[in-house]
């Protein structure tokens, strides 16, 4: 049974398991963002492999108990995003694997700081999230900027109810925090607001930022692991055709035999190992990030 409130504290050759996790991982980041989103096969098994391993060469019952636990949840957590479009197959193995390589880390390398009640992916997930999302805010910002300058965004009830509601509550939510009479530190108000600030701006131009990762791409040039935009199709025909969002060989006959000669597909989906990797190294250097926070 995966424990989640406490690990031992020592990790059997977790020298060997961490160079294992960065040097795999750094080679599935450059492959993900410099070979158009296309990690080798022998990359992401081998670093499955190698994980496994690690696990028989340095045996000990728990940890391999652990090991094998938290990835397999990873696993079928990342493997359904990946079946429904939201999550690369080679991100959700390359998730796994860090699992079973380091399944905890009892002391990162530089700083003294308690272990998380928490699988050490939890850990790696939280720096990983917050440099995502703040790439995100650069490469977007500017293209929805010069879409509201032009009047191409249009701002109806039905786009700004949402956001609106989401502003409410994060000001009740403020106002009752700063109640307390142990103010929260300045520190967490601004991680907080720049969270916040990101959802809302994700949520209110949400269609524009898919829109503007979609090309319309010939049928005879579609590949496997591509993403069909759905929501820009006749929704009928993707009906009749029974077609999932994840592009398969199955998939591509299916589109091919119905005469379509082109369909929508997210062309310009954002890379995920490269911030993997920087969340993977930090957390390894400085551990849990999150815990620091949250715990003055």
């Amino acid at each position: 049974m995966l424990a989640l409130l406490s690990f031992p504290s020592t990790l059997p050759g977790a020298e060997m398991r961490i160079a294992a996790a960065l040097v795999f991982t750094a080679i599935a980041a450059y492959f993900d963002a410099f070979n158009k989103k296309w990690v080798p096969n022998y990359v992401v098994y081998g670093f499955l492999a190698i994980a496994f391993a690690l696990n028989l060469i340095y045996f000990e019952a728990e940890t391999f108990k652990l090991a094998l636990g938290s990835a397999a949840v990873i696993f079928a957590i990342s493997f359904a995003l990946y079946k429904i479009g939201q999550l690369g197959g080679a991100d959700a193995y390359v998730l796994t694997a860090i699992s079973l390589a380091v399944p905890y880390l009892p002391q990162p390398l530089l700083f003294a700081t308690q272990q998380p009640p928490y699988p050490f992916i939890l850990s790696v997930l939280a720096p990983t999230g917050f440099v995502f999302i703040l790439h995100m805010l650069l490469r977007f910002m500017p293209c929805i900027s010069k879409k509201i300058s032009h009047g191409q965004v249009r701002f109806g009830i039905s786009k700004v109810f949402g956001p609106a509601l989401l502003t409410v509550a994060f000001a009740a939510f403020l106002y009752f925090m700063l109640s307390f009479p142990a103010a929260l530190p300045q520190f967490y108000l601004a991680i907080l607001s720049f969270l916040f600030l990101a959802l809302i701006f994700f949520s209110l131009f949400k269609d524009e930022i898919k829109a503007s990762m979609v090309e319309t791409v010939p049928t005879g040039k579609l590949q496997a692991e591509d993403i069909l935009a759905l929501e820009q199709m006749d929704s009928s025909l993707v009906k009749k055709l029974r077609l999932p969002a994840l592009i398969s060989e199955k998939t591509i006959a299916v589109l091919r035999k119905s005469g379509l000669r082109k369909v929508p597909v997210y062309t310009g989906m954002p890379f995920f190992l490269p911030y993997l990797f920087f969340g993977l190294l930090i957390t390894i250097l400085f551990g849990d990030v999150l815990s620091q926070l949250l715990i003055p």
